[in-house]
């Protein structure tokens, strides 16, 4: 739901605006994406694997709100810094990021509370939270077009305020209070593990992400609006991969086991099989449909963009192939490998999209999604076979698995 809102927020942003501030809204999203994938990696990511070990959830809650509270307020900091600094120089992103820059931390707030639910075992709380974040951002929306505020700064200042909501509702259910001290102190306690989580967010990020926000460089600023609005009509795969996530992560954490990795071998297998299908569903029909939803969604001056959103729903099938690999080897902490293999994987594929899209235009940044997916396939497949691959049961434990048996987490 919560992605469903970011995507409405382009639509509506684009249907305003047009191509070119789209582009500029759609670069500010990918900023979003990196302060998530942080805040995931940081903080609830290695809360939910260790939850096994930690003594007071209640209290692993509180602190993990104080951590938050800090990253959140760091974020806003340099992204005001970085939104003014791009004004003076005559960006028109300045603008979106200078009113994205005081919701940061509500909005990540709202996911954390999101992902709380989940390991609580309470999906329906998570889709509540994020069912009133969509539902005041229109209401805001709404009111800010009624009074004639159209740009994207006031679009995006509509989801910020939905972030908001869903903070303050994440709150009403679990009545904590966020010590900035305790927060410190838990981001120090799960550093041994976050930085793992941490490496690979940067080098997983750098390696199926980094070429969306880089392609910017290479193109006008038309074709990179249409580019992104080719690629978010996949918005969907977005969120079934979030989804999967929430649900996947919790589940193949209860299944580590030092001793037997057959079910955790076997929940993996399973989780590649289902995500690949539903991904490669969905992307049959925005490659056949593809010009009638660009024109329907975003409006008639993006439907020369149909072959682009086609390439692009080529790669997330191959990204699906391999979740629950990927998944798997996050839930028992063998980060090591994994991150290594991306760096690979990031350095190819950025020097792939520089050549294709300077050979074949706008359409090269389709076919980079798809040749990325490939490098990222090939490598976590590579590694979850070495960790896991070596007998029906996976390898014998070594030093760091031994301290699963007590009760700890690598």
């Amino acid at each position: 739901m919560a992605s469903l809102s970011n995507f409405a927020t382009g639509v509506v942003i684009a249907r305003l605006s047009g191509a070119v501030e789209f582009g500029q809204y759609a670069l500010t999203v990918t900023v979003w994406l990196v302060i998530v994938g942080l805040h995931r990696a940081l903080i609830t990511e290695p809360v939910i694997v260790t939850s096994g070990s930690l003594e007071d959830s209640r209290d692993v809650m509180a602190h993990g709100l104080g951590a938050e509270l800090l990253l959140g307020g760091a974020v806003s900091v340099v992204a005001a810094a970085a939104g003014l600094a791009l004004l003076a120089a005559g960006a028109g992103a300045g603008a979106v990021m200078l009113a994205l820059s005081p919701w940061f931390t509500a909005l990540l707030v709202q996911d954390y509370w999101r992902a709380m639910s989940f390991q609580e075992r309470r999906p329906a709380r998570a889709l509540l939270n994020d069912v009133v974040f969509a539902v005041v951002q229109a209401a805001a929306t709404g009111v800010f077009l009624l009074l004639g505020f159209r740009s994207a700064p006031w679009i995006v200042t509509a989801w910020g305020i939905g972030g908001l909501a869903g903070a303050v509702l994440g709150l009403w259910w679990h009545p904590t209070v966020g010590r900035l001290g305790e927060g410190w102190q838990l981001l120090r306690r799960l550093w041994c593990m976050s930085r793992w989580f941490l490496a690979d967010f940067g080098t997983g990020f750098a390696s199926d992400q980094s070429y969306v926000a880089l392609a910017a460089l290479l193109m006008s600023q038309a074709d990179y609006g249409g580019f992104r609005a080719a690629y978010s009509l996949l918005g969907p795969s977005f969120v079934i991969a979030i989804a999967a996530g929430n649900v996947a992560l919790p589940e193949a954490s209860r299944r580590v086991d030092a001793h037997d990795m057959g079910p955790l071998r076997q929940f993996g297998r399973r989780l590649n099989v289902g995500t690949f299908a539903t991904l490669a569903l969905y992307g049959a029909f925005v490659a056949v449909a593809g010009r009638q939803l660009l024109t329907l969604v975003y409006g008639h001056e993006f439907a020369r963009f149909a072959p682009v959103a086609a390439l692009v729903a080529g790669g997330y099938p191959l990204l699906g192939a391999v979740f629950g690999f990927s998944t798997s080897l996050k839930a028992a902490g063998r980060m090591r490998r994994v991150w290594r293999a991306r760096l690979v994987v990031a350095v190819l594929s950025l020097a792939s999209m520089v050549a294709i899209i300077r050979w074949l235009g706008v359409n090269g940044a389709g076919w980079t999604g798809v040749v990325t997916g490939g490098y990222f396939a090939v490598a976590v497949w590579v590694v979850h076979r070495a960790e896991f691959g070596r007998s029906p049961a996976g390898r014998e434990p070594s030093a760091a698995d031994a301290g699963l048996l007590n009760g700890e987490r690598p």
